[in-house]
C-alpha cells in the first residue's frame, strides 16, 4: 500500500528490521537525506513532496533506524506542523527566518550525515573488521542442569532445528540488525515470551538477568562475578541500558547430542573438544566476541580424580589454544580471564577496564556511559 506517494509500507518494515537486500546504514543515509530535504523545503517557502502524516511517518522511522545503528538524532518535533511550532517558539521566524531554519536543520542533521558518512568508509574499507560470515539462525544458551538440550532436525532440507526440551535452555531465534543482539532485543524477546507486557523495563531486566545467572556454573565464581558486573554496568537509577550488547553466558558454539560419558560407554570416539563457550557478544557489524573464564581444569586435571591433587596437564591446554585458534580463523575474537585474576581483584574494576578496551577497538558501544 502507498499514501501520498511515500512507499510507507516498506517505512513499516523498517521500523522491525532492515529490508530484505538493503543494510539500516544504506536507508538510513537515505531517509536522513529525505528527511532533512522535506523539512528544509517545508520552512523555506514550500515544495515539500510529503504530507504532514508521511513526514512524522518517516521521521519516526528514522530515529528507529538511528538507534539501531546507536545515532541519537535529537529532533524536538515530529513532524511538519510541530516542527513549525518550534521554529516559531525558539526565535527562527520573521526576517532571516529561512537562514535562521536553514542552519538549524543543518546542525541537527550534518553530524548524523558524517556518522552515517563515517561507518560506510569503515564498512567498505579493504581492512576493516568485517566479523563473522554467516547468518545467525537460532542462539541455544544459558542451559538448567545437566540436561543437555534435545536438539533435532525438523526440517533438514532447510537445516531448521528445534529443541524439545527448552525449559532446560533458551532458544533465540529471532532475526537479528545490523546492531547485532542489544538488551532491549533480549528483553523484548523474554517479555513476549513469558507475557511480562505490564512489567518495568526494571523487572524484565532482572527476571531476565537472574535466569542467565541461573546457567552460570555455582562452581565458577569468578564467572558469575563477571556477569553481574557487566549487568550492573547497564543499569543505572532503575534504567536499563537497552541498546547495550547483551551478554551471553553458556552458548552453544557446536553440539554432540552424546555425552562424553554416553561415547565412552558406547566405544565411539570423542568428536567436540568444546561445545560451549562461557560468553558471548554479538556487536554490530558481525563482530562475535567469546569471552572465557577459565578454571583450573583448563589446563591441569586431578590426579588422581577427586582428589584435589591439581597437576598440569599440557594436552588441555594444547586442546585449548587449537579451539581458540579455530574460531579466531573464523573470525571470532577470542578474550580469557583467568578464574584467579577475577577472584584476586576488584572484579567491577577489572571487568570494568576490559569493556571500555573493547569499546576502543571494536568503536561499538560496549561500556557504560
Amino acid at each position: 500500500m502507498q499514501r501520498y506517494g511515500l512507499k510507507t509500507e516498506l517505512v513499516d518494515r523498517l521500523c522491525n528490521g532492515p529490508l530484505e537486500g538493503v543494510t539500516d546504514l544504506e536507508a538510513a543515509q537515505a531517509l536522513t537525506r529525505l528527511v532533512h530535504t522535506e523539512l528544509e523545503n517545508n520552512g523555506t517557502g514550500g515544495g515539500e513532496k510529503l504530507k504532514n502524516e508521511e513526514m512524522a511517518e518517516a521521521l519516526r522511522t528514522l530515529k528507529f533506524l538511528l538507534l539501531r545503528l546507536k545515532i541519537d538524532l535529537k529532533a524536538p518535533f515530529d513532524d511538519f506542523q510541530s516542527f513549525r511550532k518550534y521554529w516559531i517558539r525558539e526565535g527562527m521566524g520573521g526576517g532571516g527566518g529561512y537562514a535562521k531554519r536553514r542552519s538549524y536543520l543543518d546542525g541537527l542533521f550534518y553530524p548524523v550525515r558524517e556518522k552515517l558518512d563515517e561507518m560506510e568508509v569503515t564498512a567498505s574499507s579493504p581492512t576493516a573488521y568485517r566479523g563473522v560470515d554467516g547468518e545467525i539462525k537460532n542462539i541455544i544458551f544459558a542451559p538448567t542442569g545437566p540436561t543437555k538440550p534435545d536438539i533435532f532436525l525438523e526440517d533438514a532440507l532447510s537445516n531448521i532445528i528445534k529443541v524439545a526440551n527448552e525449559d532446560k535452555c533458551l532458544v533465540y531465534n529471532r532475526p537479528l540488525t545490523d546492531a547485532g543482539l542489544t538488551w532491549g532485543d533480549l528483553m523484548a524477546w523474554w517479555t513476549e515470551k513469558n507475557g511480562l507486557e505490564d512489567a518495568s523495563d526494571y523487572e524484565v531486566a532482572q527476571s531476565l538477568w537472574l535466569q542467565l545467572l541461573e546457567s552460570v556454573p555455582s562452581s565458577s565464581p569468578p564467572a558469575r562475578a563477571l556477569f553481574m558486573t557487566y549487568c550492573r554496568r547497564h543499569i543505572s537509577g532503575g534504567v536499563v541500558e537497552r541498546n547495550q550488547p547483551a551478554l551471553l553466558p553458556e552458548v552453544y558454539l557446536h553440539f554432540d547430542p552424546l555425552t562424553k560419558i554416553q561415547r565412552g560407554k558406547l566405544g565411539k570416539p570423542r568428536r567436540l573438544v568444546r561445545e560451549r563457550m562461557d560468553f558471548l557478544l554479538l556487536l554490530p557489524g558481525g563482530v562475535r566476541i567469546v569471552i572465557e573464564v577459565d578454571g583450573k581444569h583448563h589446563y591441569a586435571r586431578e590426579v588422581p580424580e577427586a582428589s584435589r591433587n591439581w597437576k598440569a596437564a599440557p594436552d588441555r591446554y594444547a586442546e585449548m589454544v587449537a579451539e581458540d585458534r579455530a574460531l579466531r580463523l573464523k573470525g571470532y575474537e577470542v578474550f580469557r580471564f583467568g578464574g584467579k585474576e577475577i577472584k584476586e581483584n576488584d572484579a567491577s574494576g577489572l571487568v570494568g577496564k576490559f569493556f571500555d578496551g573493547l569499546e576502543a577497538r571494536f568503536g561499538a558501544k560496549v561500556a557504560a556511559t
